[in-house]
Formats: C-alpha cells, sequence, structure tokens
C-alpha cells in the first residue's frame, strides 16, 4: 500500500529537517521517559502493603488557624486506644533516621533506621519473613528483627537467630530476619525492635503524656465511620492531658498510607521519607511542555517547505492520488519517523538512566511496562503531528498547486498561515519565560534555605556525635581539652540538639504570676558555656553564658527571637520564665541573660521552634568544633587520632555543618537540578522552533527583501522588519506566561515557612532573557538574509 522507497526518499531528501524532527522527537521521548519513571515510582509508594487501601497513619491539625500538621504521639496514647471502635488493628511505630552506635561481638559500629514497634505493626504493614515467627518476633522486650541485608552485613551466611546486638548499653535478642523493604516504602528498616523494649531503656516513653515519640498506624475497613473514630481519638488524647472541651484547638485526622510520601510534606516530627506530589506534577507537566514543543517545531518543519511539499502534492493527485492515500502516507512517514526518534530516546535513556538515579535516589530500570506508555504516545504524536499539515497540504487544487508557486499562499490566506506560526512561536516563548521564572525562584529559595536563614555561622564548623553512655560528659571533657590545642580549633562547645537537627524536649512555660492555662510550649536545649560561640550564634540582645559566673549553670537562660514574640516580651533580658521545673529556684523560674536569632533546626519547611538554651551537666551529645581556615583533613585526622585513643570502642562520626543543612534539602537541591536541566532542554527545543520559524519567513519573504534592497532599504531596516513580528510576539507570551508562573511558584512556595519573595525582577529578567533568545536565535539568520544579494533574491521566485 505504501511506497516505502518515496517515504525513504522523502527522509533523505530533506536531510536537515529530518534531523532537525528526530532530534527534537528524540530528547522529547527521552524526557518523557525518564519523568514517566520518576512519576510511577513515586506515586507507587506504599502500595506494595496488601492491605494499603485499608491502612492509615494518624496526625493531629491545629485548628488555631495555623493548620499545623503533627504526626508524632505519646507512647502511653496506645494504653487506651482499645476503647475506639472502628479500628480492627492498631500499632505503635517510631522511626528512626539517626545515628546510632551499636556493637557486634564486642566490635562498634554506627548503624541508622533502627526502628521500634509493636507487634501489630507487622499485621498492619507488609514484612516478610525469612527465618522467625511473625506472631512472636516482637512480643519480648528486647528483642529485634533484622533486614535480610544488615544480618548478611554482621553474620555473613552465618545463622543470625538468637545472636545478640548491644544497643543502649542493653543486649538485643535477634528473633527474625525479613527481606529488605522495597524501595516504595515511606521508611527504611535496618533493625526493628520492641517497643516493650522501652521498658528497660527509658520507661518515661512509654507512661509520660509530654514524651511524644511515636507514629501511630490503623487497619480500618473500608465501610468504617472515620469521622467518628478522628472524634474518638480527639477526646481520647485531650483526656489524656487533660484539655477541656473548650480548650481544644486541635483535631486528629487518618491519614491514608499512600498519601504520607507525597502529600505530608508540611507534616511535623515526620521521619518518613518525603516527597512532593506538586513536585511530580511540576516535572510531568514540564516534560508535557517539552514534548508539545517538539511537536509543534516538526509541524513547522513540514509546514516551512510548503513550496516543494505543495507542488509535490498536486502532481499526486493529478496522477489519480487521493486526498485520503496522501494523508495516510504523510502520516506513515510521520510514524516512521518517530519511531526512528524513540529507538533513539531509548538508546539516550539507557545512558543517562544511571546518573538520574543517582540525583533523584532511586533505582529506576527501563522494562517491557514502558510499551504501554510509549504505544500511545508514538500515536497521539502521529496524529497530533500530521492533522494541521495534512489539511494545509490538501487544501490547494491541483491546477494550482503545480502551477508557477508565486502568491499561493497569497490566494489562501498567508495571514491565516502567519497567526497559525505566530501562535507556536508565544507558545514557545510562553514556556521559556515561564521556566526561565521557575529556575530563578527555585535557585533564590535554595539559596534562602541554604545559605541565608541559618542564623548562625556556619562556615568551618562541624559536628562530631558523643554517643549516650554513663561516661559521656567525662569523654567529652578529655576530647574537647585535647582538641583545643590542635592549632586550627577556634572553640568547642556541646549541645543535646545541634541546629539541622531535631529537637526532642518541650517544656510549658508562663511568665510569673501569669494562671497554668496561659502556659506555652518552649523547646529547650541542653548546651555548655561555649556551644552558643562555637556554633557562631548571631546575639540580638544580651549576653552569652559566662564560666566565671556560677548561677549562670543554675537559673539563667537564652532564648531565641521566636520565644520573645512567642511570650510577647518587650525587654526580654532581666525577664523570668516559670513552670520549668528548675530543682535551683523557687517556682522553678529562670532569668533570660540573652535573646539570640533563630537558629535553623529541622527545616525552613516548618516556621522557627520558640527555644530556650540552659546549662546542664547531660546530654552532651553533639560536640560543635569552630575552625580557621586551614587544612582541613589533617585537622580531622587529629580529631579522628585523638578519638581513638579516648573511646576506642566507639567509631568516630563527623559532618560539617554546611553538609549538615544540606542533606535536609536533598529532595529540594534534587528538584533544582531536575527542572532546571529540563527546563534547559525546552529551551533549547524552542530555540529550535523559532530558528525554523525564522527561516520559514525568510524564505517567503526572500523577494520582498530583494525588492526593498534594490530600492534603498539599509541592512538595519530589514533587520527591524523581519525581527519586529518575534518582539511583538515575545511581549504576548510575557503577558500571558508571568500570571501563570506567579501562581504555580506562590503554590510551590507553600511548602516552605520561610520563603523567597516573588519580586518583579524575577519577571522582567525573564522577560528580558526571553527577548535575547529570540532575537539572538532570529538575527543570525535575519542578517544572512539581509546582507544577501539581491540579484539572487529577486530570481528566487
Amino acid at each position: 500500500m505504501f511506497k516505502i522507497r518515496i517515504l525513504i526518499r522523502n527522509l533523505i531528501k530533506d536531510r536537515l529537517s529530518t534531523a532537525f524532527s528526530v532530534v527534537s522527537f528524540s530528547i522529547a521521548f527521552c524526557c518523557a521517559v525518564l519523568v514517566y519513571l520518576f512519576a510511577t515510582d513515586e506515586m507507587q509508594f506504599d502500595k506494595y502493603n496488601a492491605n494499603f487501601e485499608q491502612t492509615y497513619r494518624l496526625n493531629v491539625r491545629a485548628i488555631d488557624g495555623s493548620n499545623m500538621v503533627n504526626c508524632s504521639f505519646p507512647g502511653v496514647y496506645n494504653d487506651n486506644l482499645g476503647s475506639v471502635t472502628g479500628i480492627e488493628k492498631y500499632a505503635r511505630l517510631q522511626l528512626g533516621t539517626d545515628e546510632r552506635y551499636i556493637s557486634v561481638n564486642n566490635e562498634p559500629f554506627i548503624e541508622t533506621n533502627i526502628l521500634f514497634g509493636d507487634p501489630e505493626i507487622l499485621e498492619i504493614l507488609d514484612f516478610e519473613f525469612l527465618i522467625g515467627d511473625p506472631e512472636e518476633a516482637l512480643q519480648a522486650p528486647l528483642s529485634m528483627i533484622l533486614s535480610e541485608s544488615i544480618a548478611r552485613k554482621y553474620f555473613g551466611d552465618q545463622d543470625a537467630m538468637g545472636r545478640l546486638i548491644h544497643l543502649d548499653n542493653h543486649d538485643f535478642t535477634i528473633t527474625g530476619i525479613v527481606k529488605d523493604l522495597p524501595e516504595q516504602s515511606h521508611f527504611r528498616m535496618n533493625m526493628l525492635a520492641a517497643v516493650s523494649s522501652y521498658k528497660v531503656l527509658n520507661n518515661n516513653l512509654l507512661t509520660k503524656w509530654y514524651m511524644t515519640a511515636f507514629n501511630y498506624y490503623f487497619l480500618i475497613p473500608g465501610d468504617g465511620d472515620f469521622a467518628g473514630i478522628e472524634n474518638q481519638l480527639t477526646e481520647l488524647f485531650a483526656k489524656g492531658h487533660k484539655i477541656a472541651d473548650e480548650d481544644l484547638k486541635f483535631q486528629m485526622y487518618l491519614e491514608p498510607l499512600a498519601d504520607i510520601h507525597l502529600r505530608s510534606a508540611g507534616t511535623l516530627w515526620d521521619n518518613a521519607i518525603k516527597g512532593d506530589y506538586k513536585v511530580v506534577i511540576g516535572v510531568v507537566f514540564i516534560a508535557f511542555l517539552i514534548w508539545t514543543i517538539a511537536t509543534t517545531n516538526y509541524i513547522n518543519t513540514l509546514t516551512a517547505n510548503y513550496r516543494k511539499k505543495i507542488k509535490e502534492t498536486g502532481i499526486r493527485r493529478v496522477n489519480g492520488a487521493s486526498r485520503f492515500i496522501l494523508g495516510v502516507e504523510q502520516g506513515f512517514e510521520t510514524l516512521v519517523l518517530l519511531i526512528i526518534s524513540l529507538l533513539l530516546s531509548l538508546c539516550i535513556t539507557a545512558l543517562v538512566l544511571p546518573y538520574v538515579n543517582i540525583m533523584t535516589g532511586k533505582s529506576m530500570e527501563l522494562g517491557f511496562s514502558l510499551f504501554g506508555f510509549l504505544t500511545p504516545l508514538i500515536l497521539v504524536s502521529a496524529l497530533l503531528s500530521t492533522s494541521y499539515p495534512i489539511l494545509f497540504f490538501n487544501s490547494f487544487k491541483p491546477s494550482e498547486a503545480i502551477k508557477s508557486q508565486v502568491g499561493i499562499l497569497k490566494r489562501k490566506g498567508i495571514k491565516q498561515q502567519q497567526k497559525v506560526r505566530g501562535a507556536f512561536v508565544v507558545f514557545q516563548l510562553g514556556i521559556a519565560t515561564f521556566l526561565i521564572v521557575a529556575v530563578v525562584v527555585v535557585s533564590s529559595q535554595l539559596q534562602l534555605v541554604l545559605e541565608t536563614k541559618t542564623g548562625f555561622d556556619k562556615e568551618n564548623v562541624l559536628v562530631v556525635t558523643n554517643p549516650y553512655s554513663e561516661n559521656m560528659n567525662q569523654r567529652y571533657d578529655r576530647f574537647k581539652g585535647e582538641i583545643e590545642k590542635l592549632p586550627l580549633v577556634d572553640a568547642v562547645g556541646v549541645t543535646q540538639n545541634a541546629p539541622a537537627g531535631y529537637i526532642n524536649n518541650y517544656s510549658p512555660v508562663r511568665l510569673p504570676g501569669q494562671d497554668v492555662s496561659e502556659n506555652q510550649n518552649i523547646a529547650q536545649i541542653v548546651v555548655d558555656h561555649d556551644f552558643l560561640e562555637a556554633v557562631g550564634a548571631r546575639f540580638i540582645t544580651g549576653r552569652n553564658f559566662d564560666e566565671k559566673i556560677e548561677l549562670d549553670k543554675r537559673d539563667k537562660i537564652v532564648i531565641n527571637q521566636s520565644a520573645v514574640d512567642l511570650l510577647r516580651l518587650e525587654n526580654p533580658v532581666g525577664e523570668k520564665l516559670a513552670g520549668l521545673n528548675n530543682a535551683f529556684t523557687p517556682n522553678g523560674e529562670l532569668e533570660i541573660i540573652g535573646v539570640i536569632e533563630d537558629m535553623q533546626y529541622f527545616t525552613l519547611k516548618e516556621s522557627a521552634k520558640p527555644i530556650m538554651y540552659y546549662i546542664r551537666d547531660w546530654g552532651h551529645h553533639n560536640i560543635v568544633i569552630r575552625l580557621h581556615e586551614g587544612d582541613y583533613s589533617q585537622a580531622v585526622a587529629s580529631m579522628k587520632s585523638v578519638w581513638s585513643q579516648i573511646a576506642p570502642e566507639y567509631p568516630f562520626s563527623m559532618q560539617f555543618m554546611d553538609a549538615r543543612i544540606s542533606s535536609n534539602y536533598q529532595a529540594e537541591i534534587n528538584t533544582a537540578k531536575t527542572i532546571s536541566v529540563l527546563s534547559g532542554i525546552a529551551i533549547l527545543l524552542s530555540i529550535l522552533g523559532i530558528l525554523g520559524m525564522i527561516v520559514f519567513t525568510i524564505q517567503h519573504r526572500t523577494k520582498e527583501i530583494g525588492i526593498r534592497k534594490v530600492n534603498g532599504a539599509k541592512i538595519s531596516e530589514i533587520l527591524a522588519l523581519l525581527n519586529r513580528d518575534f518582539v511583538k510576539w515575545v511581549a504576548i507570551a510575557f503577558v500571558i506566561a508571568c500570571p501563570i508562573a506567579y501562581y504555580a511558584m506562590s503554590k510551590w512556595l507553600e511548602n516552605f515557612a520561610y520563603k523567597t519573595s516573588l519580586s518583579w525582577w524575577i519577571f522582567a529578567l525573564a522577560g528580558v532573557l526571553a527577548l535575547g533568545i529570540a532575537l539572538l536565535t532570529v538575527s543570525w539568520q535575519s542578517w544572512r538574509a539581509a546582507t544577501r544579494n539581491p540579484v539572487e533574491a529577486l530570481r528566487y521566485e
């Protein structure tokens, strides 16, 4: 039916156009495949669980106007959940992502992702046991399950069942081995210990309402009364905290398991592996724009060669070819070109996929499942790419098509054709403007969270982990005394909770004379005299702790600006806070001696926490060291040597503060890289599209340019003539793209408590760059046309 020889001849004859189209579609299909793999991976999180549609995590939302969401609850809350009707199963799970010190056969190691859970968690979520009894594995205190990879890491091919792992000064017995959890799990698990172990480790976590440390998971039938269950859970929590109904400022709600990864970006106290559905939608949208640009480029390429194509179409129709046959042949030619592009794109994808996996932290693979995506993609691309060109070429009568080409488009409505191509250019320039705004905003936001809003001097600072143990304070004192002798060390301090990490202690406080009902929760962090200097805290008013003043370590505190705002203090220095259970003063009062800027804990997706810093002889967990400029590798090596002499039983663990902060924003950094790369590709294809458009314009106006030059037109006037329409199209694209970009970026910035401003200069910059892209692309072709010999131009037609 189809003349393959003619098809091949047409593709080879217009080598430049064919190569241009193949490159455009190959890039577009490569982006489409990569984004499809990424999006499907993100949307499959936790769906490997057999009961994922009936599984929920408990969250609490503030109803005081702040809409803050929290997912961490006290262990004692579990004791009365049996009275809640409508729940089939429930369990506590404590997700731990921090480094923990363990020992196996008296050999020290550092391990992460050590979890604590109830036995019922094994029934709610899917854990595939290789060895052990799921019903008994987490029943006894100090029992522990290992993942398959961790069991192999520490015990090789030996039987790990019944072996011991030393953690938190206690021996845990291995009672089960499970397969590694899929990557599409919202948490990682290397070790899972029984929650009942806290009866031995720290019973307060299981008995005190103010000790929040656990996520709660529920298995609820599909026809459950969710509103009724949430109300019961709210009442039970309020009762435990002795909160009257009229003082209730929160509401429990059940979050579907499959929503945790993508739809809980703003949830506090959440150690889950976070994605963001807005980012997924964003990259899918950009990939769609890239595909659309490639399609419009192909349409422009086909119609730009209208003179040859129209004559060929006319001759074939005179010889008996029907419009249908010609249309089908054009469609088949396009389909072949698309298949070639697809095969090339799969080769490119296979080459770049390992790097994409590194950037996204995933293990995506090419597979046969792609056929279900690629088949409709190819068919839709072929249909949309050929519909307009087929209608355009077949709109001419055969007699017109085989005559002189002069004036054909004039008779068929040249203005209409220019409007169509103008719309394509506006579309592509609008995309370029939108993406330039997106890249600038994302980069500005990353600059804000990584550099501007830290609240302390993060340069040349490192944090050394001091393991919890009975002699941790003595270990710190010895380590500090030795490393202060090193030439690069400027200051050394210690804290329970270092910046860019979590805060685990809060206390209700009030001003002296206020009623208990006026208590405000404020975080409390243990430090020593030198911590604030070592970390580079920025004092707003007052002074630092002074080792020479004995009372500073008894009843003095430094607070941050958020605490000042929360307590509405006009002159905070000298004020006292009550209700802190301080053993050294009547009524537990502590005096404020200084105020510092808010230091960045957690991430800037959350608003700054009100914090008080005070000195105590415990919690010396994070050693903060400030260095001079110099050879840091030598300084770290010296510290490691000192540590190995002082604490050989514990591995040396350190991290530079800037890396510590960056690790909190790895998802945002990856998002910025992804958007930048995709935006660069889209802008490149837009440039190619504009280039195709100016070639078409010059081709149509070749004779006009020759006549104008013969009549004395200057080169600058010819350039202005050819560039004028593109300036107009840039202006239209700018007006359309800016509101869309403003809305999209505003929605993305909602993820952050502290956000960069969408200043006018961002949009002005985008407009200038879009104009520059258009003019630079157009001008070099315009220059060639303007400097061409007018005699050749007049012969052209």
